[in-house]
């Protein structure tokens, strides 16, 4: 019998779904047995998910499935390398606690390289659960055909199509509230119809997609992190820290920093008190921050492609490591800038032509590890020379 593997994402889509497969039998696909004694609902936990969504489908989704005995697995990814491999973090018909913590969590992931997701992909969404999911497959079901349902509604016909493309040859995708004609209202008047709850959107806390304007996400996202402190914390330590780094990152498209909206937010300077007590007890670092940047072919005002290195120099307490930071802008005779929450002092910076560098110090929470990449020698060495070319033609 074909296995009809359900990916669970713990949002309203995935939720409606699997709700009406349990409940009305008549909308099941052929090659779902009567007793559900082949279906696998699996999850890829990222380990940032808000922890009221793991109550919700503790309390709602996990007895209706342990009472139906369905197959129910969660999966996390273990390492920044595919090498690493997967987590398997539970595996039974009899659900009770859904793992958010996950393994390897998206946010160790941006830390450890100063960096904040990017919103005009969703490359990390792939790394931290489609290959996972992929993985387990691969071990679980090996080259048979099976079904794989999605919860993707009528209305993300790029993320349908973006999804057909991916994921083990071996496998029919199905996207029942496609077929089904149902979008997020519809998929959340059906929960409350079935549950009596407001089912919440399931992201992870550091989410760019989240904070959109135009569709609510902000109404909803903020008060989430101000009732989740503790969460905030480390999406917001992770901002500061990409933001120190690089001051044209922020985490809401690179425009915006999710710090200025919990600021102007009703309770969000309680919040921000609290991030400041955070960062004044953590261990703090000072990076050496080098960028190279390439150019479009034949163009000098266009950027190209960019690379780093980013090394951390010494560690100590916050006081200390703002110490070192001056006593280095006095030794190379710079200026100590601050924006009020970062500071840097800055060796070289970016031209308005390219190629070119930039070179800076900065100090930051001790989270970030040394990484150079692979391209950033060649891009570097090319930058300087045509900085120095420039120069000297002025």
């Amino acid at each position: 019998m074909m296995n009809v593997v359900f990916s669970y994402g713990m949002g309203a889509n995935g939720t409606a779904a699997l709700l009406r497969l349990l409940f009305e039998p008549a909308t099941r696909p052929p090659e779902l047995a009567d007793d559900l004694s082949n279906l696998i609902v699996i999850t890829a936990q990222t380990g940032d998910e808000f922890l009221d969504t793991a109550v919700m489908v503790e309390q709602h989704i996990y007895p209706l499935l342990a009472a139906r005995r369905v197959r129910t697995v969660q999966v996390a990814r273990a390492g920044h390398y595919e090498r690493d491999g997967i987590v398997v973090l539970d595996d039974t018909r009899e659900p009770i606690l859904c793992l958010t913590s996950g393994a390897y969590a998206l946010l160790e992931e941006m830390t450890s390289t100063a960096t904040v997701p990017q919103s005009k992909d969703r490359k990390h969404s792939q790394k931290f659960k489609g290959w996972v999911i992929d993985q387990w497959l691969k071990t679980n079901i090996g080259d048979e055909p099976y079904l794989h349902v999605m919860g993707y509604d009528v209305s993300e016909p790029d993320r349908v199509a973006g999804d057909l493309a991916l994921g083990l040859p071996n496998k029919i995708p199905w996207y029942p509230l496609v077929d089904w004609g149902w979008d997020w209202d519809a998929c959340e008047r059906y929960i409350f119809a079935r549950l009596g709850v407001r089912w919440k959107r399931s992201h992870c806390v550091e989410c760019p997609f989240a904070f959109s304007v135009t569709k609510g996400g902000r109404a909803r996202t903020i008060p989430r992190l101000l009732a989740h402190p503790h969460q905030a914390m480390d999406a917001l330590t992770m901002e500061y820290l990409a933001v120190a780094c690089n001051p044209k990152q922020g985490l809401i498209a690179g425009k915006e920093q999710l710090y200025d909206l919990i600021a102007d937010w009703p309770g969000g300077p309680i919040l921000l008190k609290l991030f400041h007590h955070h960062l004044d007890a953590a261990e703090w670092a000072v990076y050496d921050v080098q960028r190279g940047f390439g150019r479009k072919p034949d163009d000098p005002m266009k950027r190209g492609q960019p690379a780093r290195s980013m090394r951390p120099l010494i560690t100590g307490s916050r006081t200390d490591m703002l110490a070192h930071l001056e006593r280095a802008a006095g030794l190379l005779g710079r200026r100590l800038e601050t924006d009020g929450r970062h500071w840097r002092v800055w060796w070289r910076r970016r031209g308005i032509y390219f190629p070119t560098v930039e070179h800076l110090l900065t100090a930051a929470p001790a989270l970030a590890q040394h990484k150079t990449n692979s391209s950033f020698p060649k891009l570097w060495r090319e930058g300087l020379k045509a900085t120095r070319q420039l120069e000297l033609a002025i």
